[in-house]
């Protein structure tokens, strides 16, 4: 009996872990995408590629130094965030706490790309990554029932969407009164 509370208990608690696990992922994953396009935008292709240079010289271990700076910069951020949040300036200490969540986790995110390979040549450094991808997969597996029947669940509300929007085409029923719109808003100008 004390066991399945514990399990009722625990399975609310293992879902917001996961959801907000998966969340995170995905955030690293889009917004180092986002860093990376923006890097590459930048036309300063020779100081890139300097500084690639310079982080294949360093070890491995002044490369994790480097590739954690941008935690140790942006935390102080995070916190004034909640600071400001504390006391009473709610909107601006969630803005300040989400702009520096997003901003260092695209800057980790970047990093851990230029150095992937120099970390993952420490082998506590690779069974880390190891374990924290593990972590995904079972996240991913723990949630998927839920997807599921979240996708079941909105699956009329976007069919009935589809049509809406097939309605509004050309060929659709509002595309073609819209179309005889225009055709009469054409005519008008032409005797004004």
């Amino acid at each position: 009996m004390r066991h399945d509370l514990i399990r009722k208990i625990s399975k609310p608690f293992w879902f917001v872990f996961a959801a907000l696990f998966l969340f995170e992922v995905w955030a690293w994953d889009k917004l180092g995408g986002l860093l990376k396009w923006i890097v590459a935008a930048i036309p300063l292709a020779a100081l890139k590629q300097a500084l690639v240079r310079g982080l294949d010289k360093l070890p491995p271990p002044v490369v994790l130094l480097v590739f954690l700076i941008p935690i140790g910069v942006i935390e102080p951020f995070k916190i004034v965030g909640l600071w400001l949040i504390a006391h009473h300036h709610i909107i601006l200490g969630a803005l300040a706490f989400v702009a520096a969540k997003f901003f260092g986790l695209g800057v980790v995110a970047f990093l851990f790309d230029v150095t992937r390979e120099k970390l993952l040549s420490m082998q506590w450094f690779a069974r880390f990554y190891e374990w924290v991808m593990e972590i995904r997969q079972r996240a991913h597996e723990f949630l998927e029932p839920y997807k599921q029947r979240i996708r079941e669940a909105i699956a009329p509300f976007k069919e009935q969407f589809k049509a809406m929007l097939a309605s509004f085409a050309p060929h659709g029923r509002w595309g073609r009164r819209l179309a005889l719109l225009r055709a009469r808003a054409r005519r008008l100008r032409g005797l004004t």
